[in-house]
């Protein structure tokens, strides 16, 4: 009698070139407390079978995050919350090796990430999407006129009207 087994296909894509290519083996990991992530990580990429491992720049990846916002938008009400938060797949730290691929442990970290200042504005501007708060939803509306978003990229309007391209927080340290 002939098992029949189904054969996966898994396609990971990812902003972080490092991540990327120590999945890939073209980096080693260094540091000893990723180890557990990494050796995991690659566990369940042989039990699943074909994956296909992409990185994606993060310029690129802007309008994925700007889609999935917008699509999160649309299917909650207006008193929704949502938290972001990252799901990492993890062994237990006394786990055995070898003693099997089923995924029993789930472990949720979530991240109180900064918010880019400029999103909020992008957001309004491309999508019409305004924060649940009524006095940043005020402050959006009334500065919002004096942006532009085109091509990926948000402008300030002088009072001379020369267009001001905004900075972010790492650009503008890049800058120093």
């Amino acid at each position: 009698m002939a098992v029949e087994m189904k054969q996966f296909q898994l396609q990971v894509f990812g902003d972080s070139h490092l991540v990327i290519n120590q999945l890939l083996d073209s980096y080693e990991v260094k540091k000893p407390e990723l180890r557990p992530y990494h050796d995991y990580a690659k566990n369940l990429m042989g039990w699943v079978g074909d994956v296909t491992i992409q990185y994606v720049s993060r310029k690129e990846n802007k309008k994925a995050d700007s889609l999935a916002a917008l699509a999160s938008s649309l299917t909650l009400s207006d008193q929704a919350q949502v938290t972001v938060c990252q799901k990492w797949v993890l062994p237990p730290p006394n786990e055995v090796e070898g003693e099997g691929n089923e995924l029993k442990h789930l472990v949720a970290v979530s991240e109180a990430e900064k918010e880019e200042w400029r999103q909020p504005i992008i957001d309004y501007l491309s999508y019409g999407i305004l924060p649940e708060n009524p006095r940043r939803r005020t402050k959006i509306r009334r500065c919002a006129p004096r942006f532009l978003y085109y091509k990926d990229t948000l402008y300030r309007r002088s009072f001379e009207g020369v267009l001001l391209r905004c900075l972010g927080e790492e650009e503008a340290l890049q800058a120093l």
